[in-house]
Parts: structure tokens; C-alpha cells; sequence
């Protein structure tokens, strides 16, 4: 090699131990079974050679010790990962001319993208029968155990995780020659390189998680938040993680169609103009807080609303009920429930009474876990509202949400009342302040619950710098709570801005005089009045003819 050739740091590479025998062993990222003479354009590079490895101590997590790599060099420890993997090159007698080796500066290609797009046999892509790991995810543990029972596994099993089973299943599988295909949302970790997480665990990392490389990260502008499915390969020698073999689709569209999408933040907000329509039709008492709110306080796409309720006055509830009611009356739009430090069995009750995607993280989880699985379903949404969906969050609640925050972000010095660091507040805003109707198509509903007189001082200062955020305010009062008359609705607090976007010209004035007779009451007068009439009638145009009469 001549001096030229040695790359930027590539004489500290090879002071290293590693390098001191490179011929005694074969490298990591190459199949020991394999000739070293390597012919592709790069050398195989595992995914998670040494990255995963480092990440897998805390489970994948991005709280774990991660490799000092530039990510370039897919995640390789220390010093430039670009200058390892060309000195490795020399070592193994495959060096490059020097127009390929600046193709590989530039990141055009990456020997693991080129080995697993292309060379599925010799990765272990299986030519078997196919198996889908969402399938696996959903399943009951004792399903999985009486599976992993008829595939010979039986060491450890009995009191392993359910990820961990899933991970023995998935290997016993791909050594059958079975392939194996999975979907999930991607997050992207600091050094490059990213995971597949699935919703059903609420992005929890876990063994079966799928790794994928930063080659394929760049070559399909992924982003955090893109749901991305296709072929996975089983974990080589030396590497911990299932890996991403072929990129079938990403968010429901072929990956050459989501590399012109226009980003979120140049998207262009506008007032919302088509309203969510709560009301069923039954004349259940369920479907009475859906026609109240159809009344008082409509919903739009795009809405930033914001739920102002004490303890115990059934902010939960309602949350329960409008979420039922999008499911039936608007299946077009994708629900989101995120439940921040919320208790395990309101969140299986949840799971069982709506259809659509709970994600949770409970008040026995730490503040990291809070953030990180609101990060996930925020970025989750934009990338849906960059295909133009109608997407909508159902968020209980950013009181703790914010909470979570404070405790996690850098003491800045500055602290505010209660105990709320002065810039602690700024990421939940951010969040809260993603809900928008976007002019090119698509749009972003979130529904928050704020929590006020828990007598905490910190939760006061929380929901004021939240108050003039929203678009949309619902006030709940326990006092109606305690007489037990649901919804606890405070009908003259309540309501939403420029309304008349949302409601059509005769339906609106029909409300303002409803309105006009309600202001005189007190707020459980109000909305006895309005249960008491509403209880007869199955629609709000039946309402309305009642009340003429």
C-alpha cells in the first residue's frame, strides 16, 4: 500500500489490536464458509456486526451504550468506519481502484445493501415457506410456547420473554430454510442504523426487532416514524439481530414512490374545514358525549384540541367514546391512541373496546420510555400525513407527558414555578402543536386531556402554557362527575375556534340559540337540560325538532 492509499486515520487503525493479526481469523462480516476472496463491489458488511451488539445490552435500546462510529461505516467501533472497512479490504487482498473506492466515500453503495438486495442464498434469505412476524406478535404466549414446542425448542423457553420466544421461533424457522417476512415502524438510533419496532409491543425494543443498515436507511430517504415492510434475513455469525434482506414497501407505497414526498414541516397549515362527525345514530348513552360535542365543541381534521378536566371526572371516558366514534363513522382515518403514564388495565380496556393502534407506556415505566414512545407515534403520523392521510392521536395526557419531559431534558438553570424547567415544555409543544389541516392533502387531529386542580403546582403551570395552544377546548367538572351525570361536560367553557368552517349556516344558528338559552344555567343545569332532551331522541336533528315543539 502506498502512502496515498492509507486512508484519514487508517495508520491508528492498523495499530490496533484487531489488526495486529488480521489473517488469523476471518472477519465478522464475512461467512466463515466463504472463500475470503470477496468479488462484489464491497465487502459484506453484517448489520449488526458491532452496532447491535453494543445496542443489544439494554435490549436495542437508544439508552445503551452505542458504538463512537460515524454511522458510515455501519456502525463499526471507533475512529472512522470508512478508513476501517478500506484498510480490512487491503488486509483480505481485494483492494479497489480508486474510482470505487470514492463511490464508497460518497455512500452510493454499501457492500451489505448490494449482498442483501441481490444475493439472498448466500445471505439465508430462505426459498422455504414464509413466515410473518406480526403474525408471531400477535399471538398468546401459550401459542407461542405449544409453537415453539412442535419446532424442538424446549432449553429456556418455559420462562423466557415473549419476544425472546419469538427471536428462538424466527431462528429454528430460518435454519429449517423457511423465509421470513415482517412489517414495522422504523426508528432511526443517533449512530446511523435503525430497528423495526412493532406497535403491538408500543415500540418497545426487544430481541425480535429488525435491524436496518444505514446503507438502506440512505438509499430510500427513510425517516424515524416510516412503516417499512419486506424479507428478513437470520442473524450471521458473530451478529445478535434479525436484518431487513429487500424493501418490499414503505407506508402502503412502493419505495420509489416515497422518495419525492414533501416534508411535514414545509407542509402548509390551514384552519380545519371538514369536521369528524361523532354522532352513531343508536341512541345509546355512549353515542349522547359524541352528539354534545358534535354541538358544543365539533371536531375537525386537523384539530388541536385540548380536554381541561380535574381527577376522576371522566376524561378517560370520553376520550373511549370519541375514539369509537371515528372508528365507526370515518374508517378512512388512522387512529392513534397514545397513553402516557396511564394505568395497565385502563390500557387493556382499551385495547379491547377500540380498534385501532394503543400505544402505552404505564406509570411503572421511567421518563425515558414516556418521551421515546412519543417521539415514535409523532413521527409515525407525520410520515402519514406526508401521503396525505387523515390521521388523528387521541393523547391521555399531556400533563404527564410533560411531566416526562422535564425529568428527561438538561437542566437548563432557569427554573419555573412548581418546579417546571424553563425549557422543558418546549419539546410537548412541538408535539401538541404537530395537530394541523394541511393544504396539499392530509391531516394531523390530536386530542389531548390536560389535567388541572390535582394540587400540584407544576401541573397549573403546564396546562397554562398549553391553553392558548389549542384550537378546540372541552371543559369537564367534577362537581357534574360527582352526581354521577356523564358526560361532565361545562357546555359554556366549552367550544371551538372559527366554527363555523366546520358547521353548516342553518345548524349554526340553531346552536347559537341553544346556546343563548343554556348561558343563564349553571353548568349542571346545562347539560341536565341537554341529557334530559337528548335522551328521547336518537339524532341531533331529531333534537332540534323536539325543541321547536
Amino acid at each position: 500500500m502506498s502512502e496515498n492509499d492509507i486512508p484519514e486515520g487508517g495508520d491508528k487503525a492498523a495499530d490496533k489490536p484487531r489488526s495486529a493479526a488480521p489473517r488469523q481469523r476471518a472477519p465478522r462480516n464475512v461467512d466463515p464458509a466463504q472463500p475470503t476472496l470477496i468479488v462484489d463491489p464491497a465487502p459484506p458488511a453484517a448489520p449488526s456486526d458491532s452496532a447491535p451488539q453494543a445496542s443489544s445490552e439494554g435490549g436495542g435500546h437508544e439508552s445503551s451504550a452505542q458504538p463512537q462510529g460515524n454511522g458510515n461505516g455501519n456502525g463499526q467501533p471507533g475512529g472512522s468506519g470508512q478508513g476501517q472497512n478500506r484498510d480490512q479490504r487491503d488486509r483480505q487482498g481485494g483492494r479497489r481502484d480508486r474510482r470505487n473506492r470514492h463511490n464508497r466515500n460518497r455512500g452510493d453503495r454499501d457492500p451489505q445493501m448490494f449482498d442483501e438486495e441481490y444475493d439472498e442464498s448466500r445471505n439465508g434469505g430462505g426459498n422455504g415457506p414464509l413466515i410473518a412476524l406480526n403474525e408471531l406478535k400477535v399471538k398468546k404466549p401459550a401459542e407461542l410456547l405449544a409453537l415453539a414446542e412442535t419446532l424442538g425448542i424446549q432449553e429456556g423457553v418455559a420462562r423466557a420473554r415473549k419476544q425472546d420466544i419469538i427471536f428462538l421461533i424466527l431462528k429454528a424457522h430460518a435454519r429449517a430454510g423457511g423465509g421470513i417476512y415482517d412489517e414495522g415502524v422504523l426508528e432511526i438510533l443517533q449512530d446511523g442504523f435503525g430497528f423495526l419496532r412493532g406497535f403491538e409491543a408500543s415500540y418497545l425494543a426487544g430481541p425480535d426487532d429488525i435491524y436496518v443498515s444505514p446503507s438502506q436507511i440512505r438509499r430510500f430517504n427513510l425517516r424515524t416514524g416510516d412503516y417499512v415492510t419486506g424479507r428478513v434475513r437470520p442473524p450471521k455469525e458473530g451478529e445478535r439481530y434479525f436484518a431487513l434482506l429487500k424493501v418490499d414497501t414503505i407506508n402502503g407505497e412502493p419505495p420509489e414512490a416515497s422518495k419525492n414526498k414533501i416534508l411535514f414541516e414545509n407542509l402548509t397549515a390551514l384552519f380545519p374545514r371538514k369536521a369528524f362527525h361523532l354522532e352513531r345514530g343508536n341512541g345509546s348513552s355512549e353515542d349522547i358525549t359524541g352528539r354534545i360535542l358534535d354541538l358544543v365543541a365539533p371536531i375537525g381534521r386537523g384539530q388541536r384540541g385540548l380536554i381541561v378536566s380535574q381527577p376522576k371526572a371522566g376524561k378517560t371516558m370520553m376520550l373511549q367514546n370519541i375514539a369509537q366514534a371515528i372508528v365507526h363513522n370515518h374508517p378512512d382515518a388512522h387512529l392513534i391512541m397514545l397513553l402516557i403514564d396511564e394505568r395497565p388495565e385502563e390500557v387493556t380496556e382499551m385495547q379491547r373496546s377500540v380498534r385501532a393502534e394503543i400505544i402505552s407506556s404505564t406509570f411503572d415505566e421511567p421518563a425515558v420510555r414516556h418521551v421515546q414512545v412519543a417521539e415514535m407515534v409523532i413521527e409515525r403520523a407525520k410520515r402519514l400525513v406526508e401521503h396525505k392521510k387523515d390521521v388523528v392521536i387521541l393523547l391521555d395526557s399531556i400533563t404527564r407527558l410533560a411531566r416526562a419531559y422535564n425529568t428527561v431534558v438538561p437542566s437548563s438553570g432557569k427554573v419555573l414555578t412548581g418546579g417546571v424547567d424553563a425549557n422543558a415544555l418546549q419539546r410537548p409543544k412541538r408535539f401538541f402543536g404537530a395537530a394541523r389541516n394541511v393544504e396539499e392533502g392530509g391531516s394531523l387531529t390530536i386530542i389531548a386531556t390536560a389535567l388541572i386542580d390535582t394540587g400540584s403546582k407544576m401541573d397549573e403551570v403546564i396546562y397554562e402554557e398549553f391553553k392558548g395552544t389549542g384550537n378546540m377546548e372541552v371543559h369537564l367538572n367534577r362537581r357534574i362527575a360527582e352526581k354521577r351525570v356523564y358526560p361532565a361536560i361545562d357546555i359554556n367553557r366549552s367550544g371551538t375556534r372559527r366554527e363555523e368552517l366546520l358547521i353548516d349556516p342553518d345548524l349554526l344558528q340553531k346552536i347559537w340559540i341553544l346556546r343563548k338559552l343554556l348561558h343563564p344555567m349553571d353548568e349542571l343545569a346545562a347539560i341536565e337540560f341537554m341529557l334530559d332532551k337528548m335522551k328521547n331522541t336518537k339524532t341531533n336533528d331529531e333534537f332540534f325538532g323536539a325543541m321547536k315543539r
